[in-house]
């Protein structure tokens, strides 16, 4: 009543005060808490108390009913008196439940809950029934009460201070061990609650700052309320509460360390979606960022928004991606982005609209290896499956059924155009779809970042992101993978259609559910006639007092081909000393194995280099009879993003099938061998990273000695496969180890950097001694 300040104070408030102190001496905890008091203010204005018998089950029924009943939110739904509240919770009533059963008899003492780390206390009903009838002793009441306070203020509450304080300090090593752990969130709770007994102790306050983020929000207008969903499933399997944390501006307000989603609102104006996360902050800050999470919002009214799309602020904007194909800045007006990348369901309204028939959509001259083709010629080519116009895989100018929110794909770029302009807009630049997707943000260290934030080597976009899928999703599919802006699925999904010219098309970029999650940061190249189930595209509009061509300027890529010269044969064995290894035990031990209907799954530990053991994950097909015929897999840089074995069973998991085993070695920085924390990596023409190389490669082949010790797997018939990362830079392993029949390099390429490397770990001069050798790769591979 105090807090909203319109509505009367009576006795019912103190009722309410009554209520919190009853509830905190049987759960231990305030029923309600937070970091400072607008929170705690804003949780009581909107959230209920959790049950008492939810933390304390010996709590009986009717006592739970009474306190809940004196804490409700309404004044009118509490107690009308103290005399009535007492009597709820009277000895007598404790024994009853709803309905007149009775309920157990208390037994003589009981505890009380006591936060975790702490000794519960004992409550003795007997001392609550003497105090009872000594209080309702009219001579001896006023003097009986003096003497508890005076007993209380000289020595039990010293005392019972002393041991909240000491009982806190105990939280203080449990709190840095889940902070360790990166389990921050269950470190803030406790820290909190070691504060609240502490105050400013050197300790805490040193731990405070790990486990906590400061967050400041500021909109134009002011005056919006921001509310924060924590990401992530509570342990019931439901979403987390959203709580509103208070009204713009905000400053400096302390929230517990984790990844948020952000919902701003203000009466008259299009509520906006954000992500709070200090991730990027807390690894820039090696460089002079600040680790605290700064945001700023514009908010527009209804009309002033296009329906489905977010306002994203102009400026001078220079791409950032580590593939960036461009290194000039260029001047941005304020745009509009779609929201969510162009689905069927719309698409299809372009296609029964005509769109197909009207010239006047197509703005571009149709042209296909080299020749400008006429109207009707272009036509004939932008069809269904059943010769009707629309994109390749629908059928009778259907799409594919319960497709209707998912991405439209198999579109040329012509097409994408076409519908741009048939819907009043036009297709991104790379600076306006780039700028929406990252907002310039990159980062100095390992790791990648994404629309919603940094992604360190070990973490995944699992259910941020449509990456390494099976095909598409819905376009509003991954809500927590949001831009700066709140524009949605801008990484993976599909890659997406730019209006830039590039190479011998134009340009797509952003990386599609057949990628690995590093594609977010490339920039490819398809001709205009190019449609694939993995490219779609989304659209902006611009001001129409837009100046300039907001950096749709042509992309012009340098084609050469660079010359190598071989290594002789006496070199590469001499290069080959670097690999060479005295076999010790491996020890081998089989930690887990897993069975399904394709496969039996053996993750095994090895004894490796330097007591650091080797990992490694075995399939052994159902589909034949062993000796197997085998695929030892070194994976993509995906491998240090998500596990290995999701890896391999996306790419090769048909190959297993139809009957081949496959070993993957995990090796050092991968997930499940993550590197120490503050590993710098080396650059790479220096001896460290030639020692990283020699290292890896001298654990594949232990696990090749692995194998070799096994009667399912036949050793005469060993297969190297390399994806990505594994083709490229480590193609090299397909080389030193002459137990390899052939190799199979897919979308991999042997790059010019890769020549100030050290001899010994430059892959040139391992090519040309290659088992007999398969390479798979993409005319048009954003990479290489």
């Amino acid at each position: 009543e105090q807090a909203t300040a319109d509505q009367q104070l009576d006795a019912r408030s103190d009722i309410y005060s009554l209520g919190c102190v009853v509830y905190e001496m049987l759960a231990g905890e305030p029923p309600h808490t937070g970091p400072t008091t607008q929170a705690i203010i804003a949780k009581l204005m909107t959230e209920r108390p959790v049950r008492l018998r939810t933390v304390r089950e010996t709590v009986p029924e009717p006592i739970e009913h009474a306190i809940m009943r004196a804490l409700a939110r309404v004044a009118a739904d509490r107690f009308s008196s103290a005399a009535e509240f007492s009597a709820a919770l009277s000895p007598e009533r404790a024994g009853e439940l709803p309905g007149g059963v009775a309920a157990p008899v208390s037994a003589p003492s009981r505890e009380v809950a006591a936060p975790p780390g702490e000794a519960p206390a004992v409550l003795r009903p007997s001392i609550a029934q003497d105090l009872r009838r000594l209080v309702k002793a009219p001579v001896v009441a006023l003097p009986a009460i003096a003497v508890v306070l005076l007993l209380a203020a000289v020595v039990l509450v010293p005392n019972w201070l002393r041991v909240r304080r000491e009982q806190a300090r105990a939280l203080l090593p449990r709190i840095e061990e889940l902070a360790t752990e990166g389990r921050y969130r269950e470190a803030y709770v406790l820290a909190v609650r070691a504060e609240d007994r502490l105050g400013s102790d050197s300790s805490l306050a040193r731990l405070m700052p790990v486990v906590s983020d400061k967050l400041s929000v500021t909109t134009e207008p002011e005056g919006a309320d921001v509310y924060l969903r924590p990401i992530g499933l509570a342990e019931d399997g439901q979403l987390q509460d959203e709580v509103l944390i208070g009204v713009t501006p905000i400053q400096d307000h302390r929230i517990a360390r984790a990844d948020y989603a952000m919902r701003i609102e203000k009466a008259g104006f299009v509520a906006a979606e954000r992500i709070a996360s200090s991730a990027f902050q807390r690894v820039e800050v090696f460089v002079g960022a600040s680790p605290d999470i700064d945001m700023q919002v514009w908010l527009l009214p209804p009309e002033q928004v296009p329906e489905d799309m977010v306002f994203v602020p102009g400026g001078d904007y220079e791409l950032v991606s580590s593939q960036a194909p461009l290194d000039t800045v260029v001047q941005l007006d304020d745009y509009f982005m779609d929201t969510y990348e162009v689905s069927n369901e719309q698409y299809k309204t372009f296609v029964m609209a005509g769109g197909y028939t009207n010239p006047s959509y197509w703005k571009h001259a149709f042209v296909r290896e080299g020749r400008e083709l006429s109207w009707e010629e272009a036509m004939q080519q932008l069809i269904d499956r059943t010769g009707l116009p629309g994109p390749r895989t629908w059928v009778g100018q259907e799409y594919p059924e319960g497709k209707g929110r998912h991405p439209v794909t198999d579109i040329t770029w012509y097409e994408a155009a076409a519908y741009a302009e048939f819907v009043g807009k036009s297709l991104p630049t790379v600076s306006q779809w780039e700028k929406a997707a990252r907002d310039g943000a990159f980062t100095h260290f390992m790791g990648l970042v994404l629309p919603w934030g940094w992604v360190g080597p070990s973490e995944t976009s699992q259910g941020r992101a449509n990456f390494s899928g099976a095909g598409t999703t819905p376009v509003d599919a991954h809500p927590t993978g949001i831009s700066p802006f709140g524009a949605h699925a801008m990484a993976g999904n599909v890659k997406e259609w730019t209006l830039n010219e590039m190479g011998g098309g134009h340009a797509v970029t952003g990386g599609s559910w057949e990628d690995p999650i590093y594609m977010f940061a490339a920039y490819g190249s398809f001709s205009d006639f190019f449609s694939s189930p993995a490219v779609g595209f989304r659209c902006v509009r611009n001001s129409p007092d837009a100046v300039g061509d907001q950096g749709a300027l042509r992309i012009d890529i340098e084609e050469r081909t660079p010359s190598y010269t071989a290594v002789d044969e006496a070199t590469f064995r001499t290069l080959l000393t670097h690999y060479r290894y005295d076999p010790w035990s491996l020890e081998p031990a089989i930690v887990e194995t897993v069975e399904t209907e394709d496969w039996i799954r053996e993750k095994v530990r090895l004894a490796g280099v330097n007591g650091d053991d080797i990992l490694l994950y075995l399939y052994l097909p159902r589909s034949a009879a062993p000796p197997f015929q085998t695929l030892v897999y070194m994976p993509g840089g995906n491998a240090f993003y998500e596990p290995v074995s999701d890896a391999a069973e996306w790419l090769l998991g048909p190959n297993i099938r139809s009957g081949r085993a496959l070993m993957i070695v995990v090796m050092k920085g991968m997930v499940e061998r993550e590197w120490e924390p503050g590993y710098v990596p080396p650059e790479t023409h220096t001896v460290r990273f030639r020692d990283l190389v020699v290292l890896n490669g001298t654990e594949l082949r232990r696990g090749i000695d692995y194998l070799e010790m096994r009667e399912d797997i036949d050793t005469d018939k060993l297969t190297y496969v390399g994806f990505s990362f594994g083709a490229a830079s480590r193609l090299t392993y397909a080389a030193i180890d002459d137990r390899y029949q052939s190799a199979i390099l897919i979308g991999g390429a042997v790059l010019e950097g890769y020549e100030a490397r050290l001899p010994e770990a430059n892959p040139i001069n391992f090519a040309p001694y290659l088992p007999p050798t398969l390479v798979l790769h993409g005319s048009s591979d954003e990479v290489f």
